[in-house]
């Protein structure tokens, strides 16, 4: 199974046709796109998409103009959504239950709105154990002088007790000592906040975890996509 996560910048707007060709021609089984809006250019995402073989969808939010996540696929799986995560949240993270995977797209809010979000998976009220899974999406932060230059991130320290309740962030993992940048401030600053994360069972299936920058450098969105391929 390939996935794919791009965050399309507040719904895609007027790139919403070059967007939707690199979706379509990314040769993703599964596409977890933040930012995404329930609005004239939803609709003609789900359609162009659905002619692409993404015959399957589910958002987390019915809103218009709250940016979200939603997850495309090939392939059927049951949705599931968290109103523990209350009213302020509960667009923030969509599953996806395949038949031998969980795919969980995330994104996360700003600054130290994103806390409640991480509390929930740090919790386990998702089950963390319960079957493999990944987080994947735009968590809107990383770790201190790792993932950015200096130390300017938000919530630093949940994203690293991710790892002390057991996940591992399957890109850092395998790059240990790579610097790679999915976003860039106007400034010119870079930071990596796109990350996937999994429980043991499900990394040890991940073939491969790769960024794209190619969108980014398009300008057909401000992140870079992150490609991640999981074997059986």
């Amino acid at each position: 199974m390939k996935i794919v996560s791009l965050n399309i910048r507040h719904g895609g707007g007027s790139r919403i046709a070059s967007l939707i060709e690199y979706l379509g021609n990314s040769g993703a089984d599964v596409a977890v796109v933040t930012e995404f809006r329930e609005n004239s250019n939803a609709q003609a995402l789900r359609e162009a998409l659905r002619k692409s073989g993404f015959e399957f969808f589910s958002a987390a939010t019915t809103k218009d103009r709250e940016n979200s996540v939603c997850i495309f696929s090939r392939v059927p799986y049951v949705a599931k959504t968290y109103p523990e995560l209350t009213e302020k949240n509960l667009h923030r993270v969509i599953a996806a239950h395949f038949s031998e995977l969980a795919v969980y797209g995330v994104y996360f809010p700003q600054q130290e709105a994103k806390a409640p979000v991480f509390d929930f998976f740090l919790t386990g009220a998702h089950s963390r154990q319960v079957e493999p899974h990944l987080i994947i999406g735009d968590y809107n932060t990383g770790l201190h002088y790792i993932d950015e230059t200096g130390a300017t991130f938000h919530c630093a320290d949940k994203l690293h007790a991710m790892t002390a309740v057991g996940y591992i962030d399957c890109w850092r993992s395998r790059h240990p000592d790579r610097k790679e940048f999915t976003w860039y401030s106007n400034a010119g600053n870079g930071f990596r906040i796109d990350h996937v994360f999994a429980n043991t069972i499900a990394d040890h299936r991940i073939l491969d975890v790769r960024y794209d920058h190619s969108p980014r450098e398009l300008s057909y969105t401000d992140h870079s996509a992150l490609v991640v391929e999981v074997g059986s």
